[in-house]
């Protein structure tokens, strides 16, 4: 009881602390910055203010309290909103073994998030001119973002502005007492059958980003479209590393009933069979 009342007070105090944000940024920071610079200047600054920082911020102090606990299907942003859906499993040797296969079934490894690679991928995205290893940005499994990540463009520019692209986790044993443990004893539950002691269990989230601009439902930001159907980049993922020959060992997990939930953008629903595709590479 006390745990209900106590998550019901916190859901209202953000809703207060956002109604107040969204007061002062009408009538005390609009009014304020419209006397003293261009109009699109303001809306410019407003759009920035509220979609990169006050609602984020917002949505992460209710994350503070708010935390979901669940078996992943689907990976979350920092936020802990919905995003990629989970529908991989690759077990290899270590992560060189990840990367090498990747690669010579055509994939290109992307570079780290830096502040050059960002603008580089903005100069790809605008211009239209070639980027194959375009960072991403940050998705979280097991509370923690990607290990790493592969991309194929799309256009003939061979520029970031669609591709296919999937994220990698690599399935570790969390700290004692922390929730992600139930997650732990699910993947090798699950794959048990297909590991040995020397071997690691890769965990992927793939979906073909198809158009270069959307906007967060939640936030306003401005990001990548995917596909919503999840499944088939999963399976061009698959036959990739199958057409080079290194598929050891394949096996789908069941199914189950067919799987409907809203991603980043406004017009995304992401369906998927609720099925994991497990491969053993060579």
């Amino acid at each position: 009881m006390f745990n209900f009342l106590f998550r019901t007070l916190w859901r209202v105090l953000i809703f207060a602390a956002g109604t107040l944000i969204l007061w002062l940024t009408v009538f005390r920071v609009y009014p304020y910055a419209h006397n003293r610079l261009p109009f699109y200047v303001v809306l410019l600054l407003l759009y920035y203010l509220l979609a990169y920082i006050a609602v984020p911020a917002l949505i992460r102090v209710f994350r503070l309290v708010i935390k979901p606990n669940r078996i992943p299907l689907y990976t979350t942003m920092r936020d802990g909103w919905p995003s990629d859906p989970v529908n991989l499993a690759v077990i290899v040797k270590d992560r060189k073994h990840l990367q090498v296969a990747m690669e010579k079934a055509g994939w290109y490894t992307a570079d780290p998030a830096t502040l050059k690679n960002r603008f580089r991928e903005l100069v790809s995205i605008v211009f239209n001119t070639p980027y194959e290893r375009a960072p991403f940005t940050s998705l979280y499994l097991f509370n923690r973002p990607q290990d790493i990540g592969f991309e194929i463009p799309l256009n003939d520019a061979r520029s970031a502005r669609t591709r296919h692209h999937v994220r990698f986790w690599r399935l570790e044993i969390p700290p004692f007492g922390e929730k992600d443990s139930s997650h732990h004893k699910f993947w090798t539950h699950q794959l048990r059958h297909l590991l040995h002691l020397e071997k690691e269990i890769w965990i992927g989230a793939a979906i073909e980003e198809s158009h270069a601009v959307d906007i967060q439902w939640h936030t306003g930001k401005l990001n990548h479209g995917g596909n919503k159907y999840s499944d088939r980049e999963r399976d061009f993922i698959v036959d990739s590393l199958k057409q080079t020959y290194q598929v050891k060992r394949m096996h789908t997990t069941e199914a189950g009933e067919e799987i409907k939930f809203r991603g980043q953008q406004f017009n995304v629903f992401y369906y998927t069979d609720g099925g994991i595709q497990v491969v053993r590479l060579k």
